[in-house]
Formats: structure tokens, sequence, C-alpha cells
């Protein structure tokens, strides 16, 4: 009796143990595949002990009503086996995904297919098909005859002993079918230990492995070897045997939650925990109050209290889930101080983080916070382009960030050296795990590794899958190594530590950003101060003229300068955008008005303005340029073009008149000779000088302006003030590339004679 005892009491814990830890995985992270194979694997393992416990308490204990009970957990007995698809699916998943799984994700349902069958074999077919009562009943209807009736007695016989067979043959085979399966399995996660896993990761499953190769060997016992040995084994130990492969194989996983941070389980698990004992307070609660409470309504009412009970379990359920919060706070408050509590420090230094915007501050409020929350002997926080700067000295630097990358976790010292390919094997130059690297050790180890490798713990602070920086801790005064639950905070709080750094680097690009606008609101400034203030006021003529820049600065250029009955214009095209045309356009613009002695002599001028550009700039600069000189007593414009576009006179009738003649482009040739021109105004006629950005300019299909679009345009202005020309060019050329907006300088220059 003792050892009956002993068995359901153990059986039952281990199985609800194995069971609550599948449910805590489920209630945290019920989307990850990982999880769910998981908690598919500790479901079923839990599944079966607590059936175990069932099966000895029923059988110790018979009574009166317990038999059909009894076969009904017998029935469910076989559930616990689905164990062996959910392992094979587990190992598809994690540690990486197999190459398989891709192959498989979407019909994961058919790894579960012949347990299904063997289920409903087990259940639904040897159990409720009786081939008695089948002959039987052909027996007794009314064509039946005494050789007929013979007959189908002996195949009934036959039948029966068919499916005995078949029976026993198909419940004791199956079992080498789980063996496959788990074989499988174990297969797989061996593999898996030579991919590019992390450490950690790597530990995990060699103890998950272990724990399965033991599950297998002792469901071997229980189910395959009595087969083979021609030997029954008794149903009592298959039974223990059973069990303890299970609780095994399920244990194994549930330790590596507890002890290596599997699944990121372990901060959760005393909540887990605390759930449960919740629960099971408020079972006993129900128990001992509310099923008196019935009970007393129905002596005295002799009414049914199904409705009543009902309302009460409604109501805890309600309570539940607000009392379990408050229990949770409170708990943290009561068993830990909240100034000494990791968890609590690690969350208030990551919300500090946020705040901080120096980069010194920020490596000091970490540095000082984890040496008291870890007793850790120095912290220091070394950001990766401060380590790849040394690659010129040391290759090893860059190679340092890959490998860490790679990683993406908290590494301890001796799995660092490890993942450099510094391990030699026994004897050689590091110790065996969880002993310190000797000095020596290090001291012989290449410098920039050496830096590294003094340090206890290295952390890689990942942003966007890139290292940014590392977070290095030293060996602890009070105890050697890092629990997984304090690497668990360590891995927090470098996510936050990223965000920060992000945040300064962020900061960083938008205070450049307003100082280079600021800087170029400036040279806006400057650059329109380079342009006329005002047109001159002329007696028989009219100017007006604007320009637009794309960007603040751009490198279009025009100007007019009156001397006497002499009028002057000019309208370049820098090439580029941005501050070196603006800075070109200012040079051009500076020589133009000191040359203005040569102002009559467009050629002379235009070509001593070529040779300058041509000894000052760089050979993939140049300006295109249209300058003219207007003799107002006489009426008549010479001019010359170096590469601009051509102008046009709009003559009084509205014809559109091309001054088709162009020169070499400035700052090329600088003995190149330039070309004389000259036309005569007449009353209305109209000079139109603009850039490209006039006839590049695209709509929002990508066509563009065009010179055609222009003349017809001006064809129409005929009357129109300088001013308005202008305007009307302005307004046209918005309208069309509208909603794109200009997508290069635009300047024009409209002079025209007055009727």
């Amino acid at each position: 009796m003792t050892t009956s005892s002993f068995l359901v009491s153990f059986y039952f814990v281990c199985g609800v143990l194995i069971f609550v830890f599948a449910v805590m995985i489920l209630r945290h992270a019920v989307r990850n595949i990982v999880n769910w194979a998981t908690a598919l694997v500790l479901f079923f393992a839990g599944f079966g002990p607590i059936l175990g416990a069932m099966g000895v308490l029923l059988e110790r204990n018979p009574r009166e009503g317990t038999y059909l009970f009894e076969n009904l957990v017998a029935s469910f007995d076989y559930i616990w086996e689905f164990f062996f698809p959910a392992l094979v699916l587990f190992a598809l998943v994690h540690p990486q995904r197999h190459r398989l799984w891709k192959y498989i994700r979407n019909y994961a349902f058919i790894l579960f297919l012949p347990h299904i069958f063997h289920l409903i074999l087990v259940i639904f077919l040897f159990d409720r098909f009786d081939p008695d009562k089948v002959i039987n009943y052909i027996a007794e209807l009314p064509i039946s005859v005494g050789v007929i009736k013979n007959f189908l007695q002996q195949t009934s016989k036959t039948v029966n002993v068919f499916m005995n067979l078949l029976l026993k043959a198909h419940t004791q085979l199956f079992s080498l079918v789980n063996i496959t399966y788990a074989g499988f399995s174990l297969l797989i996660l061996g593999r898996s230990l030579k991919l590019d896993i992390t450490p950690r990761v790597r530990r995990q499953t060699r103890v998950v492995i272990t724990g399965l190769g033991l599950c297998i060997f002792t469901y071997s016992f229980a189910r395959v070897v009595p087969i083979f040995m021609g030997m029954d084994l008794p149903q009592e130990l298959a039974t223990i045997l059973i069990n303890a492969s299970l609780i095994v194989g399920g244990g194994s996983i549930a330790y590596v939650i507890v002890r290596y941070q599997f699944l990121d389980m372990r901060l959760i698990a005393r909540r887990g925990i605390l759930y449960v004992a919740a629960a099971a307070i408020f079972a006993s609660i129900y128990i001992l109050t509310i099923r008196q409470i019935t009970g007393f309504f129905y002596q005295f009412s002799g009414a049914r209290v199904e409705i009543l009970e009902t309302g009460f379990v409604i109501l805890f359920i309600i309570a539940f889930q607000p009392i379990i919060s408050r229990l949770e706070d409170w708990t943290e408050k009561i068993l830990i101080r909240e100034e000494r509590n990791p968890r609590l420090r690690i969350r208030d230094l990551s919300v500090e983080l946020l705040s901080i915007i120096e980069l010194e501050n920020i490596k000091e409020r970490i540095r000082t916070t984890l040496k008291e929350v870890f007793g850790t002997e120095e912290v220091e926080l070394v950001l990766a382009q401060e380590i790849l700067s040394e690659r010129e000295k040391d290759p090893e630097a860059g190679r340092i960030i890959k490998v860490l990358s790679l990683v993406g976790e908290p590494i301890e010292q001796v799995d660092f050296l490890d993942a450099m390919g510094f391990t030699i094997s026994k004897g050689g130059l590091l110790p065996g795990r969880g002993r310190r690297v000797s000095s020596d050790a290090i001291e012989a180890l290449p410098p920039v590794i050496k830096r590294f490798a003094r340090f206890k713990l290295i952390v890689p602070v990942m942003h966007e899958y890139k290292t940014v920086a590392l977070l290095l801790l030293g060996h602890r005064r009070a105890h050697d190594r890092y629990t997984a639950e304090e690497l668990a905070l360590l891995s927090m709080l470098v996510t936050q530590i990223a965000a920060a750094l992000s945040k300064i680097d962020l900061l960083k690009e938008v205070v450049e950003k307003k100082v280079m606008e600021e800087e170029l609101n400036i040279a806006r400034a400057i650059q329109l101060n380079l342009l006329p203030s005002a047109p001159p006021v002329l007696e028989h003529y009219e100017v007006s003229a604007l320009s637009l820049a794309s960007k603040q600065v751009g490198g279009d250029y025009y100007d007019y300068l009156q001397r006497d009955s002499l009028l002057s214009v000019a309208v370049a095209d820098v090439s580029g955008k941005g501050v070196p045309a603006s800075l070109l356009m200012a040079s051009l613009q500076a020589s133009l008005r000191s040359n203005m002695d040569r102002m009559e002599d467009p050629v002379s001028l235009v070509g001593k303005l070529n040779g300058s550009m041509c000894e000052t700039t760089a050979p993939d600069k140049f300006v295109t340029l249209f300058y003219g000189c207007l003799n107002m007593k006489k009426d008549t414009f010479h001019y010359t073009n170096a590469g601009h576009l051509f102008p046009v006179v709009v003559r009084d009738g509205g014809m559109v008149e091309v001054l088709e003649y162009s020169g070499l482009i400035l700052g090329v040739v600088p003995t190149f000779t330039y070309e004389y021109r000259q036309f005569k105004f007449k009353p209305g006629d109209t000079l139109v000088v603009i850039t490209d950005g006039v006839t590049e300019a695209e709509s929002g299909s990508g066509e563009l302006f065009g010179e055609e679009r222009l003349y017809n345009l001006l064809s129409t202005l005929r009357g129109r003030s300088a001013f308005e020309v202008k305007e009307a060019i302005v307004e046209s050329v918005r309208n069309f590339s509208y909603p794109k907006g200009a997508s290069d300088d635009l300047t024009i220059l409209v002079l025209k004679r007055k009727e």
C-alpha cells in the first residue's frame, strides 16, 4: 500500500508539473511554432503519468462503479503516445528550422496520422467490433439454413482469432513506430549541434538529447525488448518504465527551462508557479466554502443547485485574473525588497537611458548600476565603431564584431574564446568549463582578443541585426557565474541600450541637419544678395527677372548692369546643384562684374570669363552663359552665347524668333573664340532668356515642358509687360509640373521695349 501510494503521488506530481510547464509556454507565447511544439511534447509527457496515477489508484482501490471509469482511463492511455510525433515536430523546429520543415510546415498534421489511426483502431474498432454478433444476426435471418449457419459460425471463430492476433501484433509492433519517431528526432537534434548556434542553445540541446535518449532507452525496455526476447513483462513494471520514460523526457525540457533559460521561460516560471498556487487556493476555497453553502441551500430548500454552483464558478473565474495580478505585485514586494531587486533596478535603468543624450553619461550610468546590481569588478560599454577602427592594426577586430553578431546574446569568457577559435584540447590554452581562464593564457592571445578575453561576460548590443556596441562585465566579487535569469535581464537591458544609442545617433543627425540647414539658409541669403535687388527703371525699356532654386541654394544666375545708355544682361547655369554650384556661381558673378570695362564687347568679356574659369575650376565643372549688351540710344542688342539655351525674341506681332547661335560652354577650352551677334529692338519686342529648369520641367507622367510649349505660350503674350510675361511662364511651369514640382533650378529674364 505504501509503495502504491508513493507511485500515485510521484506520477501525479511529476505529470502535473510537466503539464503546468506546457500551459505556461502556451500562455506566454502562443503563436510561436517552437513554443507550440515544446508545449505538445510536455503536454503528452505529463498526460501519461497522470493517467498512470489514476490507473494505479483504481487498480489498488476497486469499488463498485469504478470499472467503467477504469476502462475509460485505459482507452485514453493510448493518447500519451502522441508524445513521439510531437517530439519529431519539436526536433524539426528547434534549435533551428530543419530543411524538411519548409516542405511540411503546412502539412505538419501528417506526423500525427499514424497515431491517430492507431488510436481509432484500438478504441473504436477492436473494442467495438464483435464478429459473433454480426454472424449470429445473419444466421437468424429467415433465409438461413443449417449449412450456412455452420459456415458462419466457423467464419466467426476465424475472424475472432484473426482480429485478436491483429490487435496483439498491432499493439506490440506499433511500439517500433514510436521508437522510429524517437530515433529520427534524436538524429535531427544531434545533427543540429553541428549548426551555427549559440553556446547556450548548444548546452540546452545537449541536455534535451540526453534526456530523450534515456527516455527512449527506458521505453524500449517496457515495450520493444520484451517482444524480441519473447517474454511477458508484468503490467505494473511496464507501466513504471513507461511513466519513467515520459517523466525523464519531459523533465529534461523542464530542466533546461529552469536551468538554461530555454524559450526565455525562467523569468515567468515564478509567476506560473504563483498562478498554479493561486488556482489551488481558489479550488480549495470553492470546495471548503461554496460547496457547503450550496449544500446548506439544498438541505433547506430542496431545490436544484446547479444554477447556483454555475454562478459561483463564473464569479470565481472573473475574480481570478485581477487577484492573481495583485498577488504577483505583492509577492515581488514581500519576497524581494524593491531597492535590491535586480529586475526593478534594470527596468529603472532602461527607462533612465532613454532620457540621457550624452554617450559618456550613458556609459557612466550603466557602469555604476551594473556594478551595484551584479557585484561586478568591471563594466564597460564599447561602441562597435571604436573596435572596427582598429582593423588596420589588427584584423581580429572585424572578426570579433562578425562573430558576436552571429551569437547575438550574452556569451561567457570561455565560450567567446571558443567562438573565436582559441580553444585547445586538454592541457592546452583553456581550462574546463566553469573555471577561470588563467592570466598567462590571456596574455598569449592577440591584442584585440586579449582586451575582451579578460571580461567574464560579453553582451552584444544589437540594432537591426547588427552589433552596434558591446557590454562587457568582469568577474564577480561574490560568486563567479552569472545566472540564467541575470543573462535574461542583461538581454533586455541591451535592447534599451541599443535604443538609447540609436536615439543619440538620430539626435546627432538632427543637430547636424539643423546646422546644415542654417548654413544653407545663410548661403541662400548671401546668394540672393548677389542677385540684383530690383530691376533698373528705364525710359523706353523694362526688365524683369527671377531665380528659383530647386534646393536652398542653386547654381542659376542672372544679372543686369546699367551705365549711361548701355544695359548689359546675363543669364548663366552652373553645372550641378546645391552648395558647390552656388560657390561657382558666386565666383562667376565676381568675375563678370570685375570685367565691366568690356561691357560693350560681349565676345571679349565672355572670352575673358572662359579663360578665368579654365584656370580656377575643376575639369568636371562648367557654366553655360548668355551675355548681351543693349544700346538704348540705337536700340541695338549685341550678344554672344556660351553653350546656353537659345534665347527667343517675341516680335510685336507675336512671331517667335529663336537666337540660334551658341559657342562652347565656359571652363573647357581656354582659347576658344566666341562669335559676335546682334539684332535690333523694335517697339513691343520682347527678349526672353531662360535656363533648362523651364524646358525640362516634368509633368506627373514624366512628360517634359519643352521648347515648343514655351514658344506657343510666348506667342500668346503679345502686349504683356515684362513682369507679366515672366509671371505667366512661372505659372505655366508650376501648373504643368504639379504635383511633382520643379526638379532643377529655374531662372527667367525678360527684357522688353515699350510700345
